[in-house]
């Protein structure tokens, strides 16, 4: 079967890098929705987002929806930036090995660890050459009191969010120095980049992008043992896909805010070449460049057998006519529960305090202004928002659950009457709560305003 075999090779060589899960897609589950976020985070165009598909054609392999609706990618064009992934609100493109979520948070996991070793034994290697604290250092640790403080503005600053959520330490160049034990480095790299230095690639993640980086991904290594975590975005300046990495600042300041309010001491410094320098490989050791070549080719072999196996059920359930991937789908937010899973192992603050908007909003529904039509219920991607029964006067109650909301807008966007409010007053009890919340609206009605402005003056 020379068709097959030469789909396999291609397959192996450039794999999909990512899997529709229509349910999600704002374009696919609803013609007149006019969400266009992946395509317009994709740095080379490879991705366009259609209403319905011309009848007859083909969608590309990278995604293939049940529907007639939602993005194509175009697997020769795409390169793999990740940028769609990340930039989808309500995380409906889910990516496949060797980029799937699973391997990339257990590579940050790793990193995030040995980090954490390697600050332990650099910290045993001052003390075997006597720098333990004696007078001197005990004076420079007052001083290093007050660079403390100075370095936690300067990283808010740097990442725009406040000072008392930003956990410690310094986002810049010229941020003061601080004194004592080395902090735990681990970092987030571009192949491009690795390729120019040599970096200790057991503290190294290496990604084809930093269009990857989210803030799920950087909270992963802050809860397992990074203190500093390096993201060398002034190399993306003199990069063709440097929009691919837009969203990363705010990406950090995310997990800044996260990680403050949780008491999680992390840095992460988004700055230049200087910042790398904690994480450069000693002499001996494979620097994280050539670490990820031999992983690529080990991992095309792998990749190879897999195609081969996935092209030929896909033309197995065509012949059937059978939906390609109706089985191979990953399951969505994976990296949502991870992120929830983190912060809970981490050890939950108080539960009246309020979490940042980046982990859930409040939905609260004003009765008087709202109609009852449950629209917005209806039309939540992540059935956050959902209808959950009848109450007594023909009433009718939803259910709010906050862990599965993306704060994507869709329910306040769908409402008409501008009943449905989403803010940042959602507090830790009630993200973690076992129950969802209730919210009772009323029985289906007319507005009285909307009723005048039917019969007309």
């Amino acid at each position: 079967m020379p068709d097959l075999i030469d789909r396999a090779l291609r397959a192996a060589e450039r794999p999909p890098v990512a899997l529709l899960h229509a349910p999600r897609c704002l374009t696919a589950r609803d013609a007149s929705a006019r969400c266009t976020a992946c395509a317009d985070a994709c740095p080379v165009d490879a991705l366009a987002v259609t209403p319905l598909v011309a009848e007859g054609a083909q969608p590309y392999e990278s995604v293939n929806p049940t529907g007639k609706a939602g993005p194509r990618i175009d697997d020769e064009a795409c390169v793999r930036c990740g940028a769609c992934v990340t930039a989808c609100p309500t995380n409906a493109l889910l990516p496949l090995p060797p980029l799937d979520d699973e391997a990339l948070f257990a590579r940050a996991a790793s990193a995030a660890a040995r980090a954490a070793e390697r600050a332990v034994e650099q910290a045993a290697e001052n003390a075997s050459r006597g720098t333990a604290m004696d007078e001197t250092t005990g004076k420079s640790a007052a001083l290093n009191g007050r660079a403390f403080e100075n370095a936690v503005e300067d990283a808010a600053g740097a990442l725009g969010c406040d000072a008392n959520d930003a956990a410690h330490g310094a986002a810049g160049e010229n941020a003061p120095a601080v004194e004592g034990p080395a902090p735990a480095t681990a970092g987030l790299v571009c192949e491009r980049w690795a390729q120019t230095r040599r970096l200790d690639g057991d503290r190294t993640v290496v990604l084809p992008c930093l269009g990857w980086v989210d803030a799920p991904l950087l909270v992963h290594m802050a809860c397992n043992g990074a203190e500093r975590i390096v993201l060398p975005l002034e190399a993306c300046a003199a990069c063709a896909l440097t929009t691919a990495a837009a969203r990363v600042p705010e990406a950090a300041a995310q997990a800044q805010r996260i990680c403050g309010t949780w008491g999680l001491h992390i840095v992460i410094d988004a700055t230049g070449e200087g910042a790398l320098a904690p994480l450069e490989a000693n002499p001996d050791t494979d620097a994280a460049g050539e670490l990820s070549r031999r992983n690529l080719i080990a991992q095309a072999g792998t990749s190879l057998v897999d195609a081969a196996k996935a092209e030929a059920a896909k033309q197995l359930e065509s012949l059937a006519g059978a939906s390609a991937h109706a089985d191979t789908s990953p399951e969505p937010d994976a990296r949502r529960w991870q992120l929830l899973d983190d912060l809970h192992a981490a050890g939950l603050p108080d539960d009246g305090t309020v979490v940042p908007r980046a982990l859930a909003p409040r939905v609260s529904v004003d009765a008087d202004h709202c109609s009852g039509c449950a629209q917005c219920a209806l039309f939540c991607p992540t059935e956050a928002l959902r209808k959950a029964g009848r109450l007594s006067g023909g009433r009718t109650l939803l259910e709010f659950d906050p862990s599965r909301c993306c704060d994507c807008g869709v329910c306040e966007d769908t409402c008409r009457y501008d009943a449905l409010v989403r803010d940042e007053t959602l507090t830790v009890g009630e993200l973690f709560a076992l129950d969802p919340r209730e919210i009772a609206i009323p029985k289906r009605r007319v507005l009285p305003e909307h009723k005048q402005a039917a019969v007309g003056p």
